[in-house]
């Protein structure tokens, strides 16, 4: 019995990035359909977040959860979060060719580890490049009117579905709203699983 599971990211967001992670392993050897969905959490022309307006949140919390998962993190050398609307638009053209998983890797490898400003064109195209894409299709793709219309989309399908913050994973009825350790989404799997069947759960198992 297969398990939907979609995951609703940003890509300046540290805890999507970690999450990625959690959520990757939760899911190795099981029959789980996992799908990234594109959430921009400061669309433009939103006001841009300083990224030092990150500091306390980032040694209290971003970094112990980080240690914990074993991934590398840096604070990007940038006076404010880039949008990432550009960077969405990519992803959506990626998951059309089949590499979208692999995008988003390297999305967030090049704004936490290397720090690059995943806003320009050119950084993107470099990254599209690294995951297979043909440059000049990417390129067309982010710049098109049809991307931006396709992102907008998603966008509308997110407020429909009442999604509100990032990383958010729906699991059947379940909505993980944050950065779950793997314990919990595995738990979350089980209990879908369980919803499907009509069994019932054991004790505190499914609360």
């Amino acid at each position: 019995m297969t398990i939907k599971l979609k995951v609703y990211s940003d890509y300046t967001c540290p805890y999507c990035y970690l999450a990625e992670t959690a959520i990757k392993r939760a899911v190795e050897g099981k029959d789980v359909k996992m799908e990234w969905k594109p959430f921009e959490l400061h669309p433009f022309p939103s006001d841009r977040k300083a990224i030092k307006e990150w500091s306390a949140d980032w040694e209290t919390s971003v970094l112990p959860h980080a240690r914990e998962l074993g991934r590398t993190i840096h604070t990007p050398d940038l006076p404010a979060l880039p949008y990432t609307g550009l960077a969405h638009q990519g992803f959506i053209y990626a998951k059309e060719q089949g590499k979208d998983q692999l995008y988003s890797q390297l999305v967030f490898s090049a704004f936490f580890e290397k720090g690059k400003d995943i806003e320009k064109k050119d950084v993107l195209a470099e990254i599209a490049m690294e995951a297979g894409l043909d440059r000049s299709g990417f390129l067309n793709a982010i710049s098109s009117e049809e991307f931006k219309g396709k992102l907008i989309i998603e966008q509308r399908e997110a407020k429909e579905n009442n999604i509100t913050a990032a990383p958010t994973i729906v699991i059947g009825e379940r909505v993980l709203k944050g950065l779950y350790p793997q314990a919990s989404i595995e738990k979350a799997i089980r209990c879908t699983i369980r919803d499907q069947k009509m069994q019932f759960c054991e004790g505190d198992e499914c609360q």
